[in-house]
């Protein structure tokens, strides 16, 4: 994104109504953008003192060095990284240009942001290559010292999950979440939180993650690339396009304009099984990127059965415990 650009985005976010401003800034690897970029982002943001700006990163960490983590620490940037799993299971996925595995390059970037006051979250990617490694991704992860750890399924918008290389099915998340439970459950250590479950955990309690697909709020977040356009959440993609910086200027233009008025009816249409569903005021239909047709052609959470199949092993489980207590 170029300096124009930046300062076209900063201008745009002050329009916003909110107080508070999330900023999460994505790439590729968003670090290739440089430090003279994100200097500027800090000083961008001054010049809207009316707002507070919460900024986020979600990097690889290859890049960081010590001025990197300075610079972070400063200006309280959040930070979270990309590892998925242990060195031999994080290696199968992340490769660099040459073909060798980035674990040590990654962990060297996180132990940087350690030494200075910086705990990263995690991000943890399951493609169908790595999916049948729960244990060894679980464990390589707390050995690694990750005490927030999230997981998300590969999941490719134009193609079938059975049938794409890395896509994972149902029964294979709901299978690898599963693992994941247990793993986790044996533990017995608190300080290590999965964000998965605790979804599924609040459910058992009767409240709703606070998380965007649990609580059907996707149409409060868009992404705005490069180029200054603006799409909804990135993991889309650039299906649904609302406009550009250049012409929408303002928030207020933005959400109403007929693309965006158009993506959130889109997104509130229910399917049958939804309609009926114990749990609808704590899934709304999932996460919308991750949806596909049912038979009246309706679209429905892609992860629907594997997230009820694993709320209800969760839910015996807990009893379980409590009635041998």
């Amino acid at each position: 994104m170029s300096v124009e650009k930046l300062e076209k985005l900063m201008a745009f976010l002050n329009t916003v109504p909110q107080k508070k401003i999330r900023v999460n800034w994505h790439g590729g690897e968003p670090l290739l953008a440089g430090k003279e970029f994100f200097k500027h982002i800090v000083r961008l943001e001054k010049l809207y003192p009316d707002k507070i700006w919460c900024n986020a990163v979600q990097t690889n960490a290859t890049l960081v060095d010590d001025e990197w983590a300075e610079f972070f620490s400063e200006n309280n940037f959040h930070i979270g990284v990309s590892i998925d799993g242990n060195e031999r299971v994080h290696n199968i996925d992340r490769i660099d240009a040459s073909g060798r595995g980035t674990y040590k390059k990654v962990m060297r970037g996180v132990e940087i942001l350690r030494r200075h006051g910086i705990f990263p979250g995690l991000i943890c990617t399951v493609t169908k290559k790595t999916v049948k490694y729960a244990e060894e991704i679980f464990n390589g992860l707390v050995d690694a010292g990750f005490k927030g750890i999230s997981f998300n399924a590969f999941y490719n918008t134009a193609s079938e999950s059975n049938e794409d290389v890395y896509g994972l099915t149902e029964n294979e998340w709901f299978t690898f979440l599963k693992e994941i439970f247990l793993l986790w459950f044996n533990l017995d250590d608190e300080t290590i939180r999965v964000r998965e479950l605790d979804a599924i955990l609040a459910w058992t309690a009767g409240t709703s993650a606070n998380e965007c697909s649990f609580r059907g709020t996707c149409s409060q977040w868009f992404a705005v690339d490069y180029t200054g356009d603006i799409y909804a959440c990135e993991r889309f993609g650039r299906r649904f396009h609302f406009g550009n910086l250049e012409f929408l200027e303002t928030y207020q233009n933005l959400i109403s304009s007929q693309n965006s008025l158009d993506f959130k009816k889109e997104i509130k249409i229910l399917p049958s099984k939804c309609k009926t569903c114990n749990f609808l005021s704590l899934c709304y239909n999932g996460c919308c990127s991750h949806r596909r047709a049912d038979e009246e052609g309706i679209l429905v959470y892609t992860y629907c059965e594997s997230r009820l199949k694993l709320y209800d092993y969760i839910q015996r489980t807990l009893e379980k415990g409590e009635n041998d207590e």
